[in-house]
């Protein structure tokens, strides 16, 4: 009896430069700089969500790509 292997390990950086670059752009438009900490940062983990959520679903459907 074998154990299945784990799947791969999902890799975020993609969301948190995104959500980095969105709080920059917020913080730099409205001139104030710890909304567009708090905005990116909340961007980052929301699109990071989203990313763990769509590929949990393509995998117990057997969607690889």
């Amino acid at each position: 009896m074998s154990t299945p292997t784990p799947p791969t390990p999902i890799n975020h950086t993609a969301e948190m430069v995104i959500g980095t670059i969105f709080g920059v752009m917020y913080g730099l438009k409205n001139d104030d700089y710890l909304t567009g900490i708090f905005v990116g940062v909340v961007a980052g983990v929301v699109l990071s969500v989203l990313h763990t959520w769509i590929a949990v679903r393509r995998r117990k459907r057997g969607d690889e790509s």
